[in-house]
């Protein structure tokens, strides 16, 4: 089913307007419409200026505002830094990245069942050093990153997380952090805070204790999430819930149930990802959401941004939509975001367990310009890859059971699953 919305017409002739196929993706069916294109640049600066004045007052870093604790604050030397990015990429057409997410290690104190990282950890191989990550957070901020996310596992469980979050250069890069919350006690607060951490979002699967709990298989998570959030907001630090929304859960309006939440802990965002296929559940597109699903989270998110409600929900189902993509953002994959795992090996993001290379044997940048000219990543789409039927039969099914993630994507076909119907 294809749904077709006219933006501008003129004597009854369609000036701009876009067809969503039944993909997902978005076509141009306007006589202006590759003008638009051509104009992408200010496109994009108009519909982010538009989001970031109605979220003027929601936090300050440093004395900036911060309309997203998932963005650099306004006017701030890493947010003109990714704006310069954003010029070359569509000015040149050479994509440059504004985010890594960095897995610091695969040990966590939990056993989640949907964990998208479970199928990483690999016996006896030697994660990254001290040397070698910082190694890795140079090399990206040369690369021109602008918000470096440490993440998992649990980074708390690695003895040097405020080490190398201290060693971030925020005169070009913001650290942020990803939790489950156990380890934010006063200790660590303090020397997250002292090393001049960003923001943190910690993962709330439930606003259900024993759910979250059950989920999570550790009980009393929840608990101590939430005491953990409460820690770091008093601390000043800007906090935000990391969750995401199933088809399952949508059905219970689970996500409207995590931003009352949100919204009774005086939180900064709420972060939702959709449930994508990946780690555990890599083959399982059971709880993917419906299109119809996927528009009752954008219509609940664009209300929340069109009223200026806080705090911001940073949804999947926004971000793959229309406005979205003209805005710059769409599928994030290779596009202005990559994944390094604990171990070195490089993706397009932490849903797509697809290694291009490893920074131990060659340099990040080299790894980067492989992956953006690959053609499954030299485009960009609205689209997210791995919910897309036609990626999953060209790159994800052909993946046996038992195999360690990421995959080496030169076992692969190097095509572009568009093609391939």
């Amino acid at each position: 089913m294809e749904d077709e919305r006219v933006y501008l017409t003129l004597f009854g002739r369609k000036l701009v307007g876009f067809r969503q196929l039944d993909d997902g993706s978005f076509v141009g069916t306007g006589l202006f419409n590759p003008l638009l294109e051509r104009l992408s640049l200010f496109t994009m600066i108009y519909v982010q200026a538009k989001f970031y004045k109605r979220y003027k007052n929601l936090a300050t870093w440093h004395g900036r505002m911060v309309p997203n604790s998932f963005a650099p604050p306004v006017g701030s030397r890493p947010q003109l830094r990714a704006l310069r990015n954003l010029v070359k990429t569509r000015l040149f057409g050479r994509t440059t990245p504004c985010a890594m997410t960095f897995a610091v290690t695969y040990r966590c104190q939990c056993d989640c069942v949907h964990c998208s990282a479970a199928y990483h950890l690999k016996n006896g191989d030697r994660k990254l050093s001290t040397r070698e990550a910082k190694r890795l957070i140079d090399e990206s901020q040369d690369l021109g990153i602008t918000i470096l996310a440490f993440t998992g596992g649990e980074p708390l469980l690695r003895g040097d997380i405020f080490e190398l979050v201290s060693y971030v250069n925020q005169k070009k890069t913001l650290p942020l952090l990803f939790t489950n919350g156990l380890l934010l006690d006063d200790d660590n607060v303090k020397r997250l805070v002292d090393a001049g951490l960003y923001s943190v979002f910690v993962s709330l699967d439930s606003p259900d204790p024993e759910e979250h709990d059950g989920m999570r298989r550790k009980k009393g998570l929840y608990e101590k999430a939430v005491e953990g959030m409460k820690k770091m907001k008093a601390q000043g630090v800007m906090v935000g819930i990391s969750s995401y929304a199933s088809k399952s859960g949508t059905e219970r309006k689970m996500y409207r149930r995590l931003y009352e939440k949100a919204q009774e802990l005086g939180l900064h965002n709420l972060l939702l990802f959709d449930n994508v296929p990946t780690g555990r559940r890599i083959k399982d597109t059971s709880e993917v959401l419906t299109r119809a699903q996927r528009q009752e989270i954008l219509d609940f998110s664009e209300m929340i941004f069109r009223d200026s409600i806080v705090p911001p929900l940073s949804s999947q189902a926004w971000q793959n939509s229309l406005g979205a993509y003209l805005g710059g953002i769409g599928c994030l994959a290779a596009n202005i975001q990559y994944y390094v795992s604990a171990y070195g090996e490089v993706t397009p993001c932490d849903f797509a367990p697809l290694s291009f290379g490893n920074i131990r044997e060659e340099p990040l940048k080299r790894i980067w310009r492989r992956m953006v000219s690959h053609p499954a990543y030299s485009h960009r789409t609205n689209v997210c890859r791995m919910q897309d039927p036609r990626f999953r039969r060209c790159y994800i099914d052909p993946i046996p059971d038992d195999a360690i993630l990421p995959y080496d994507i030169n076992r692969l076909p190097g095509v572009d699953y568009r093609s391939r119907g």
